[in-house]
C-alpha cells in the first residue's frame, strides 16, 4: 500500500466518528421557516443537536444530518419561529376556585351584576370575616368602577379587595375600608390618591397607586391560610406549562422577591422545561448589594437585573404628564389633570440608580408618563457619567408615552425600551392621551427606523401572555371595537416576531443564544398553524401553536 493509499485510509478513519456526531437529535423538515437572521430569509429544514441548531437550510441540505437514531418531524408546509421571549410579566400559580389562598381571576368578567356574582360565589365558600382577593378588573367591561356600594353587594362579612387591570389601582369594600380605618379624614399620601365620592370626602373605596397599599395597615385582617410549598409548586408548573403552550420559551418575571428566587431555582433543578430571567424588586437591594442575591447567568436561569418603579400607570390614568389629560377632571370640571407625580424626588431616584448600577446590575425602570420617563433617562445619564460601564443596556418597563426628544435620548444612551402590545384588550383605555400623543405611544415603529433595538411583553396579567394575540397587537394596534391607536407606528409581522424574539434577547445581554433560527443558538422554536407574515393581520391573534421546542425537546404539542 503507498503513502497516498494510506493517507486516505487514515483520513477515512479520522471523519468517521465526525460523520457520527453530525447526525442529528431531531430535524424538522418541509416547512417554512422563519429564520430572522436578515428580513425575508427562510428555509425549509433545521437540524438539531445536544439542545441547540445545528444546520438551517433547504431540505436537501439537511437530509445529511438524519440517521438512524435522528427523530424526524415532517412540518408539512407549517411555520417555525423562535420561542417567543416575554422578557416582562408576573408569574402566579394557578389553583382551584375552591381553594382557600385562590386569587380570583377577573379579566374576563363581563358586567358588574356577573363580577358581584362571582364575588358571592367566593363568599359563600369562604369563612366570614377572611379576605376575598382578585386581580384583573375591567371598568370598561364592568360599565364603572367597583366602588364600595357595589362590593358590598357581594358580601359585608368578608373583607374584599380586587386589583385593576393595570395593576396600579384596587377596589374596596366598606368592611376592607373600615377596618383599616380610611375616612373622611384620610388624607392621600405621597404618591397616591383616594378616589372620593362627588361633592364629599368620603372614599369610594377606589385607592389609587401608594394609597392601595393603606388596605393592608391594619392587623386585624384575616388572609386566607397559604398554600403548602408543594401545592405552590404545582400551581407553578399549572402556570408555565400553559405559557409554553402558548409559544413562550422564555419568561422575565418583572418583579421577584427572595423567597420566589427559591421556586425558580427549585424548578431548574427538576429540569423544568423554561429559560427564566429574575428581575429583582429594588426593595430588596441590600440583599443584592450584600450578595445575598447574588448575580447568575445560566442557559435556565438569569439573575441580574434590579425592578425600580419611578412613575404610574397608563391604562390606570395615573402615569405623569407634561400636558394635562385629554379628559375632564371630575374634582375640578376642567381639563387640568396631568396624573400623580411620582413620591421619589431627582435626586432620590439619580442616588437609586447609581447604587445599582455602580454595583454592576442591570436597571429595568417602569415608567409610562413622558415626565417620569425624562426623569429615569435622566437618572441612567448621572449614573454612567460618575462612572461609565461598556452597554450597562439598562432598560425602561412599558416606555408609554414618549416624543422625539425622549427617543433620541433612548437611541444615544443605549437605552432598551420594552414596549407594551396590548392594544386589543385595553386600547380604549388610550383615548384620554388624545390624538397627538397617541402618535409617539409605544412607538416600535419610530424605533425601528431610528434602529433602536427594542422588545416587546405582555406584562401579564395586564394582558393575556399568549403569544399570537400580542404579535397580532404589535402589528394592527386596533382595539376589540376596531379603533386603531397610533396607526404610524404598525409595523409588519416579521418585525413584531424579531422584536419579540431577538428584541427580547438582547434586553437580557443574550441576543448570541437565542431569538434567531441560525447554528450555534438554543434550539427553542415553535411551529404555527399558518404565517403570520401572509396572513390578514387582523386573524393573526387566532394562529394557534402547534408544537412547542425547547432546548431540542419537544415540551408541547397540540
Amino acid at each position: 500500500m503507498n503513502l497516498k493509499h494510506i493517507t486516505a485510509c487514515f483520513l477515512m478513519l479520522m471523519a468517521a466518528p465526525v460523520l457520527k456526531a453530525q447526525q442529528a437529535d431531531l430535524v424538522l423538515t418541509n416547512g417554512n421557516i422563519i429564520t430572522l437572521q436578515q428580513k425575508g430569509n427562510r428555509a425549509q429544514a433545521v437540524a438539531i443537536k445536544d439542545g441547540r441548531i445545528q444546520a438551517v437550510g433547504t431540505n436537501a441540505a439537511i437530509k445529511k444530518y438524519i440517521g438512524s437514531q435522528t427523530k424526524v418531524v415532517q412540518l408539512n408546509g407549517k411555520t417555525v419561529t423562535p420561542g417567543f421571549n416575554d422578557v416582562h410579566q408576573h408569574p402566579a400559580p394557578v389553583y382551584a376556585f375552591d381553594a382557600p389562598y385562590a386569587t380570583l381571576e377577573l379579566d374576563t368578567v363581563s358586567s358588574m351584576k356577573n363580577l358581584i356574582a362571582l364575588l358571592k360565589r367566593k363568599a359563600a365558600i369562604t369563612p366570614k370575616g377572611m379576605l376575598i382577593r382578585g386581580v384583573g378588573y375591567n371598568e370598561t367591561k364592568l360599565g364603572g368602577q367597583p366602588v364600595r356600594d357595589s362590593l358590598d353587594k357581594a358580601s359585608t362579612d368578608h373583607p374584599i379587595i380586587i386589583s385593576h387591570v393595570s395593576g396600579h389601582l384596587s377596589a374596596a369594600n366598606s368592611f376592607l375600608m373600615d377596618i383599616n380605618a380610611i375616612d373622611e379624614n384620610t388624607k392621600d399620601p405621597a404618591g397616591g390618591a383616594f378616589e372620593r365620592y362627588p361633592g364629599t370626602n368620603k372614599p369610594d373605596g377606589i385607592c389609587k397607586e401608594s394609597a392601595a397599599g393603606y388596605l393592608h395597615h391594619s392587623q386585624n385582617i384575616q388572609y386566607p391560610p397559604k398554600p403548602t410549598a408543594g401545592q405552590e409548586m404545582a400551581g407553578y408548573r399549572i402556570y408555565f406549562n400553559r405559557v409554553l403552550a402558548s409559544g413562550i420559551t422564555s419568561v422575565g418575571d418583572a418583579h421577584t422577591a427572595p423567597e420566589k428566587v427559591e421556586i425558580y431555582r427549585k424548578l431548574v433543578a427538576e429540569g423544568f422545561p423554561m429559560r427564566f430571567n429574575l428581575i429583582i424588586g429594588y426593595e430588596y437591594l441590600d440583599q443584592v448589594l450584600s450578595g445575598k442575591i447574588p448575580q447568575m447567568q445560566t442557559d435556565y436561569l438569569r439573575i441580574s437585573t434590579i425592578k425600580v418603579f419611578h412613575g404610574n400607570s397608563l391604562s390606570g390614568k395615573t402615569c405623569w404628564l407634561y400636558d394635562a389629560y385629554d379628559m375632564i377632571n371630575p374634582v375640578s370640571g376642567k381639563k387640568d389633570y396631568y396624573g400623580i407625580p411620582p413620591a421619589r424626588s431627582q435626586a432620590a431616584l439619580d442616588s437609586l440608580f447609581f447604587k445599582i448600577h455602580h454595583a454592576g446590575w442591570q436597571i429595568a425602570c417602569h415608567s409610562n408618563g413622558d415626565r417620569e420617563i425624562d426623569m429615569v433617562i435622566a437618572a441612567i445619564e448621572n449614573a454612567q457619567k460618575i462612572d461609565p460601564r461598556p452597554d450597562p443596556r439598562h432598560r425602561i418597563e412599558h416606555c408609554s408615552l414618549t416624543n422625539q426628544n425622549i427617543m433620541d435620548k433612548i437611541k444615544k444612551d443605549g437605552i432598551v425600551p420594552v414596549f407594551h402590545c396590548y392594544m386589543y384588550e385595553l386600547g380604549e383605555k388610550m383615548l384620554v392621551y388624545g390624538p397627538e400623543r397617541l402618535k409617539m405611544l409605544h412607538p416600535t415603529k419610530t424605533a425601528q427606523d431610528m434602529g433602536i433595538i427594542y422588545a416587546l411583553h405582555s406584562d401579564a396579567p395586564i394582558s393575556p401572555y399568549d403569544a399570537m394575540p400580542r404579535l397580532g397587537s404589535a402589528v394592527t394596534r386596533k382595539t376589540k371595537e376596531g379603533f386603531v391607536i397610533g396607526a404610524n407606528q404598525c409595523i409588519d409581522a416579521e418585525d413584531a416576531i424579531k422584536a419579540y424574539t431577538y428584541g427580547s434577547a438582547y434586553a437580557t445581554f443574550e441576543e448570541n443564544k437565542k431569538g434567531t433560527i441560525q447554528p450555534g443558538r438554543f434550539a427553542d422554536l415553535i411551529v404555527l398553524d399558518a404565517d403570520p407574515t401572509q396572513i390578514d393581520p387582523d386573524k393573526i391573534r387566532d394562529i394557534k401553536v402547534n408544537t412547542t421546542i425547547l432546548g431540542g425537546k419537544i415540551v408541547y404539542q397540540q
